[in-house]
């Protein structure tokens, strides 16, 4: 019986947000479960679309035997701090080498974790991991698909394999994938790997792989792999990690190393190819308003997509540029979620459902950027934050937001939560009342994710440009760690910093 390490240390780091990640980020838990050690990392996930659900539910079809370590995500925000990223590592090492010796390893992964001592956190891990099992034991990773790939990522891991759609729908299937490939390693199959960089940075808002150019793109590079034998892993990056790797990278492996490099180098041309394909169109928040009230409505609400403020690229979730804009326009039969205000919730929760009271909603994670929206609310709905997702992307995720309210303003409808989470699943409103396909206009916290649960009942979309740390166009950014020649995907030039 083959008996393999399991372990998984996950965040996707926005290099520009503001503070620190601490480990209290990793501890507790939101869409995903909080940290989890020895054998619970076996019983924590059910049946969730999380990677290391997929390898385990593979493994055990194969009969292997788990050696679970330690597993731990927070959501996307600030570097991760020096002591956080140190003791989480010490401790899954730790468990590590107590497990010895294993046949294989098996990590879940971002690609995108940058810490205060290694901008190349996930390459660090993986280096220290391989340190401890040697050079003849496979370890393969899921990750992201938003993972900014590194040469040490690439050399310390026998195998890597990216997400690969966005929205995340195939999470789980990534780590059956994985388990797939680690049963072939342990036949004694180890291929030889080629990566190619790409020398551009993809805004998050054009990544979508269900109709922008990504999906011709990755179906033009999985068919010249498939012709050739060979697997070809593709990740789009992250561009909001200031890191040396950042941006989209094309990794195939093959049995032999002149096939993998001819593969690579032919499907680093044809991504390169389609390179001003992607573009991202954006209106203000008064110019989206003013469309979403004029726009005919056949069925299902107008989206309004507040993608800078989306807490799934590493924002703080509490902006109020586009709802000040939604209520002065006077949006009726509309709603906005979810919108970060632990003090707001937590008022509604003690005067009640069916009272009036005076509301400074949101703007408090960034002092000075903008103002809170003060104004009158009636408590329309509260929730404990308790409650499962049904969408496809958080399919069977145990969500827990704290203390939730749905508050009626102005004519619209705002849901709040008390933990930061992107309106990605239509059960964040239902939690508190809210059908949205009942909506005329439905604004959400989100950048592409949103697309997996509400395509389905949209007449339309517009993405907004409202403040926000989840920055749309990387040339507004100023960049100090990024390799030189990387320029914004269709030419716009990179600021660089000392």
């Amino acid at each position: 019986m083959k008996r393999v390490a399991v372990a998984g240390f996950l965040h996707e780091t926005n290099s520009f947000a503001h503070g620190l990640t601490g480990l209290r980020a990793f501890q507790a838990a939101d869409a995903w479960p909080g940290m989890l050690r020895g054998d619970e990392v076996l019983t924590g996930f059910g049946p969730a679309n999380i990677a290391i659900a997929g390898f385990l539910e593979t493994a055990k079809n194969k009969g292997w035997q788990m050696a679970p370590l330690l597993w731990c995500s927070a959501g996307p925000s600030g570097v991760v701090e020096r002591g956080t990223f140190e003791t989480v590592v010490a401790d899954l090492l730790s468990r590590l080498e107590q497990a010895m010796p294993v046949d294989a390893v098996f990590l879940d992964l971002h690609g995108a974790m940058v810490s205060e001592a290694e901008t190349d956190a996930d390459g660090a891990l993986l280096a220290r991991v391989r340190a401890v099992v040697g050079p003849d034991v496979p370890v393969v990773a899921a990750l992201d698909f938003h993972a900014n790939v590194s040469v040490r990522m690439v050399t310390e891991a026998d195998l890597l394999t990216f997400y690969r759609t966005y929205p995340h729908v195939d999470i789980a299937d990534t780590g059956q994938r994985a388990a797939e490939y680690l049963a072939t390693f342990l036949g004694g199959d180890r291929p030889m790997k080629a990566l190619r960089s790409m020398p551009f940075l993809l805004p998050l808002g054009t990544q979508d792989t269900i109709d922008g150019p990504l999906a011709a793109v990755m179906a033009e590079i999985r068919e010249l792999g498939h012709a050739a034998g060979a697997i070809v892993e593709i990740a789009a990056g992250f561009p909001l990690a200031d890191t040396f790797e950042a941006g989209p990278a094309v990794l195939v492996y093959a049995r032999e190393k002149a096939v993998a490099e001819v593969v690579a180098d032919e499907a680093a041309m044809a991504f390169g190819r389609r390179e001003n394909e992607f573009s991202l169109k954006m209106m203000s928040p008064r110019e989206a308003v003013a469309v979403a009230q004029e726009a005919k409505h056949r069925h299902g609400p107008l989206l309004l997509i507040d993608t800078q403020d989306n807490p799934g690229g590493g924002a703080t979730g509490d902006t109020v540029g586009l709802l000040r804009a939604m209520i002065e326009g006077g949006c009726r039969k509309a709603a906005l979620g979810v919108l970060f205000d632990p003090e707001t919730a937590q008022q509604a929760h003690k005067v009640g459902v069916g009272s009036d009271f005076v509301v400074s909603l949101g703007a408090e994670s960034q002092p000075g950027q903008e103002l809170p929206f003060k104004g009158r609310a009636k408590v329309v709905a509260l929730g404990d934050g308790r409650f499962t997702g049904t969408g496809p992307f958080y399919h069977g995720c145990d969500f827990s937001l704290g203390p939730m309210a749905c508050l009626e303003i102005g004519g619209m409808r705002v849901v709040v939560s008390s933990v930061r989470q992107q309106a990605a699943d239509q059960a964040m409103f239902r939690h508190v009342g809210v059908e949205p396909a009942d909506t005329k206009i439905l604004a959400l916290k989100s950048s592409v994710h949103y697309r997996a649960d509400f395509d389905a009942i949209a007449c339309d979309t517009i993405i907004v440009k409202s403040p926000g740390l989840n920055t749309a166009n990387p040339a507004d950014l100023t960049y100090r760690n990024l390799r030189p020649g990387v320029r914004v995907a269709g030419g716009d030039l990179i600021r660089r910093g000392a």
